[in-house]
């Protein structure tokens, strides 16, 4: 890369890294957040930021007496953990505790840029700190930082993905397209993704083909925001994985459509 093209570079790369201007809660969000017991930890020295502030959520089981089976959920790009506004009552009921986080530069986390490895980090020191997990609900571009985390020794027994961002790059070059990035520029940026994130940590489906846990991928068919094919290429490589369409649910009713919410539980469950 020309010393020229740098400055261009160094901006496009910050400005794919940085999520959407969060949306101001729903009530239901506000509601759920509101039942939680919070906390927050910091992470130092962080690949994006400098530091990364990151605040936490728990839910207990609803009722008394039994051993705690605990859930953690992943939201997705431009998310936050209150968007499972809808699972987590359900997963309580079932007898799960539930842990959720704010990923960086999302919801009440600090930080300014982010990435799916960047999740993946958050998530693997959040369990850490409130316990062993026995399994695992994303959302998006949290279900490739839940691939990243299992694969870098978070343990859990099933996993579920719902409308999973299977494939990074691909969204690279919507992103390029979409701000009319010169091609010299678009190309030095290409490179420059990849250095800093290594290729098996940027595809699902690479990642999946060595899980042994059961899985349950649950997409719309239809999705239009995400890269078409993912899912399907990501239980594909997964050997105890299973996949469920769910139409006409989208990219981000799926979070609150009921029968996604219930067949998630019942597979959470099982065993």
């Amino acid at each position: 890369m020309t010393p020229d093209l740098e400055p261009e570079v160094t901006e496009a790369l910050r400005r794919f890294l940085t999520p959407p201007a969060a949306l101001r809660n729903l009530r239901r969000e506000d509601e759920i957040l509101g039942l939680a017991e919070q906390g927050e930890f910091v992470l130092e020295p962080g690949t994006e930021n400098p530091q990364e502030r990151i605040t936490f959520y728990r839910w207990g089981a609803d009722g008394q007496g039994r051993p705690e089976r605990r859930i953690l959920l992943y939201h997705g790009w431009g998310g936050k953990a209150a968007q499972f506004f809808a699972f987590i009552p359900e997963l309580q009921e079932r007898g799960f505790s539930v842990v959720a986080f704010d990923a960086p530069a999302h919801g009440n986390s600090g930080g300014e840029q982010t990435s799916g490895p960047a999740f993946a980090r958050a998530s693997i020191e959040l369990v850490r700190r409130v316990g062993p997990v026995e399994g695992v609900v994303a959302h998006c571009l949290g279900s490739m930082a839940a691939a990243i985390a299992l694969t870098q020794g978070l343990l859990v027994r099933r996993v579920v993905l719902l409308a999973p961002l299977a494939y990074i790059l691909p969204t690279l070059d919507i992103f390029i397209e979409r701000e009319n990035i010169r091609p010299e520029v678009a190309e030095a940026l290409r490179h420059r993704f990849k250095a800093r994130y290594k290729a098996h940590i940027l595809d699902l489906p690479r990642l999946a083909q060595n899980f042994q846990m059961p899985g349950l991928v649950l997409a719309d068919p239809a999705d239009p925001e995400v890269p078409p094919g993912g899912a399907e290429a990501t239980v594909g490589a997964w050997a105890q994985a299973a996949l469920q369409p769910i139409p006409k649910a989208g990219h981000w009713r799926i979070l609150r459509d009921r029968g996604a919410i219930e067949m998630a539980a019942d597979f959470l469950g099982q065993g």
